[in-house]
């Protein structure tokens, strides 16, 4: 029987406590299968909490105004709510984050046809995606950071896609500031094409709080990704302009929630913005708490939601039932559709190659 790992290293943390990573059991999957959760502390006193099922991120402990933490990452209670759940909350979305239309593409003149859902598109690879499945984990601490890796290997077929695919995925939270880093690198034995992200949704004012009126966002991307009335890209990529998809100046999002033929009836953000350069891609700041959340990124684009799915029918590790617009994904991510369009950044990752991407999150708080 696999024992449970409890590290904790020397340094007093902000909160009183302890920085390490310690870790818990946290249920067994229908095959019988042990999931845990592991939480990392920094010497500041952030803690980052993640379950093996889906990679998945359960919280985030950060730090208002006034030093108190809360968590700000929607997570659910325990793991038979993640099994059922088909929101995916935070867990890691792969081989292919997004969509495909019609569910195929060419590649190196070979037609691949994947499983569509019901509008005849291929979404987040499901149905067998990454979020659900159970990956093997490493932890470690450097001198620098502490965190674990996650790798799962996806077999030449799987969801459709061709070649043996070995991912890993890095949680790393740094000992000496309030920032986390997602690390995702692959290599396979035969063409195919990739496309990794996390589905966490955001509140800043604390999960379980109500809305996102108080968050005004800043996101540095000139382009999105127009699409059809599936969500499939067309393949332009139209100047955000004069739309309210223009976030180069801070702005409050609700307040521009309304019926148009970009944001829809009702109105909704679920939509790919494409950055002119790497880096710093987005700050989010939420004018209560003042906690302020800063994102890099190496990828070239992201899709930003701010909730429209929740409905109220399931509750939260808070107890609290989310609501339409109780918290907001910031994907990044490459474009939904990338190996139908060759204007699109690509996808394609050939034996011999590494795919390596990097998001991080980077939070502080105003007085």
């Amino acid at each position: 029987m696999r024992l449970f790992l409890a590290i904790t290293l020397l340094g007093a943390a902000g909160q009183g406590g302890c920085t390490g990573i310690s870790v818990q059991p946290f249920g067994y999957m229908p095959s019988g299968e042990r999931v845990e959760k592991v939480t990392l502390t920094n010497e500041r006193g952030m803690q980052l909490s993640y379950i093996d099922y889906g990679a998945t991120l359960t919280s985030a402990l950060v730090a208002d105004r006034r030093g108190e933490r809360r968590n700000i990452i929607l997570n659910l209670p325990d793991l038979p709510s993640y099994l059922r759940t088909t929101r995916r909350y935070a867990a890691i979305i792969g081989r292919y984050a997004g969509r495909i239309g019609n569910g195929s593409y060419e590649l190196d003149g070979r037609t691949v046809q994947l499983p569509v859902n019901a509008r005849g598109t291929a979404l987040h690879s499901d149905p067998n995606g990454f979020d659900k499945r159970l990956w093997r984990r490493r932890d470690f601490a450097d001198a620098a950071s502490i965190g674990s890796v996650y790798t799962l290997v996806s077999a030449d077929g799987e969801q459709g896609h061709p070649g043996r695919l070995e991912v890993s995925v890095t949680y790393r939270l740094l000992r000496r500031s309030d920032e986390f880093r997602i690390e995702y690198a692959a290599v396979t034995d035969a063409p195919t094409v990739i496309n990794l992200t996390s589905h966490a949704y955001f509140n800043l004012a604390g999960a379980g709080s109500t809305g996102l009126d108080t968050h005004r966002f800043r996101i540095n991307a000139p382009q999105y990704a127009v699409l059809d009335a599936k969500k499939v890209p067309t393949g332009e990529l139209a100047p955000v302009d004069g739309t309210p998809l223009d976030f180069r100046r801070p702005a409050n999002a609700m307040a521009r929630l309304k019926p148009s033929a970009l944001l829809g009836d009702p109105a909704e953000y679920d939509h790919a913005l494409v950055f002119d350069k790497p880096g710093l891609v987005g700050v989010i700041d939420e004018t209560r708490s003042g906690r302020r959340m800063e994102v890099r990124t190496t990828e070239p684009s992201l899709v930003f939601n701010t909730g429209g799915g929740f409905d109220g029918s399931e509750k939260g590790g808070e107890g609290y039932a989310y609501q339409r617009h109780d918290g907001f994904a910031f994907e990044t991510q490459h474009l939904s559709d990338s190996p139908n369009r060759p204007n699109f950044p690509s996808t394609v990752l050939r034996s011999g190659q590494r795919f390596a991407s990097e998001t991080s999150f980077r939070f502080t708080s105003g007085k």
